[in-house]
């Protein structure tokens, strides 16, 4: 059982990891969406916050986060394996913590590359992803009442190979724009229906 829980938390561990390098060498590379502060102030990851630049300086502050908190559970990992002293439990609360910690401290982070979408910590290459569609915010959303933006915005809904993802786009021209460019790699719903109006891509 304990030997079990290891392999999963190396694994989960590697993981992680792998994410945060991936992350980290696309941010490097050129984006092609959002390329003002204009439309990346219309995109938001979190409904009440901004997205930060998409840049390894803009999002700082999240990459030491999730660094320092790697950090944090290699070393623990590696303090069990070597002092051989604590049980299967421990190893097993590594692995909801990193669990956790990996769905709890994504970066701040929209933004379309040449062969993707990198959202928070997780990178969506345009082969992976199936479909993207937008859903206008009514009265009823969960997201409603973040603010006065948010309330007359939209959720992206990326739907990929292991899951679906969202963000928000507060408005109609950035979102148009953002369809448009991912109408070139993948399947987007051609047409949006508002409570105040409906609009295609064009």
């Amino acid at each position: 059982m304990e030997t079990l829980f290891m392999i999963f938390v190396l694994l989960a561990l590697v993981y992680y990891i792998f994410r945060i390098i991936q992350v980290i060498v696309k941010l490097k590379q050129a984006h092609i969406f959002p390329l003002t502060n204009e439309e990346r102030r219309t995109i938001r990851k979190h409904p009440q916050k901004i997205t930060a630049p998409p840049t390894v300086e803009g999002q700082k502050l999240g990459l030491l986060a999730n660094v320092a908190f790697l950090f944090f559970i290699a070393s623990m990992f590696s303090i069990v394996y070597i002092t051989d002293v604590f049980s299967w439990h421990q190893y097993l609360f590594m692995l909801f913590f990193l669990m956790y910690a990996y769905f709890m401290l994504p970066l701040n982070l929209v933004a379309v590359k040449q062969d993707g979408i990198l959202i928070g910590t997780r990178f969506l290459s345009w082969k992976h992803i199936h479909s993207i569609k937008a859903v206008a915010i009514y009265k009823n959303h969960k997201f409603y009442g973040y603010s006065s933006d948010v309330n007359i915005g939209f959720v992206v809904k990326i739907k990929y190979k292991f899951g679906f993802t969202s963000f928000v786009v507060t408005s109609e021209k950035t979102l148009k724009q953002l369809l448009k460019i991912c109408q070139e790699h993948v399947t987007v719903e051609d047409e949006i229906h508002t409570s105040e109006s409906e609009f295609k891509i064009k």
